[in-house]
């Protein structure tokens, strides 16, 4: 099994949340769940020009990477998978941190499914 002796996570991402997939030690067998979810802070903000807004919305955007890459630092393998383009961004954030230049990085897409297939397509992924 290619994943055996490795620490994996699967995040399900798009412009508003981020979910992160593992057990608890990202060890590459064992229960696989929801470990934390984590919501960018989308906020309406009508007294600003359209262009602060985007600023604004962008910068959110960063905020919710950067937590998600904290908390995926460990592992060796990733696999990011979402709707639209969010995972490839996403994974192009995290290939300007040093820290994921030697972790393997795979690209899925999903639309919006419910958390337990959000978990079992990970979980096919890593057992795959």
């Amino acid at each position: 099994m290619k994943y055996q002796s490795k620490k994996v996570a699967g995040v399900w991402i798009d412009h508003q949340h981020a979910f992160i997939i593992g057990n608890e030690d990202f060890k590459s067998q064992g229960d696989y769940g929801v470990i934390k979810k984590i919501n960018s802070k989308h906020h309406a903000d009508h007294s600003s020009s359209e262009d602060a807004h985007h600023h604004k919305v962008e910068q959110e955007i960063k905020h919710m990477y950067l937590s998600v890459s904290e908390l995926i630092q460990t592992v060796d393998a990733i696999y990011l998978t979402g709707p639209g383009n969010a995972q490839e961004e996403f994974r192009n954030f995290l290939l300007k941190d040093r820290k994921f230049h030697d972790k393997e990085i795979a690209l899925g897409t999903s639309d919006h499914p419910t958390d337990n297939q959000r978990v079992a397509e990970v979980r096919k992924h890593f057992a795959g």
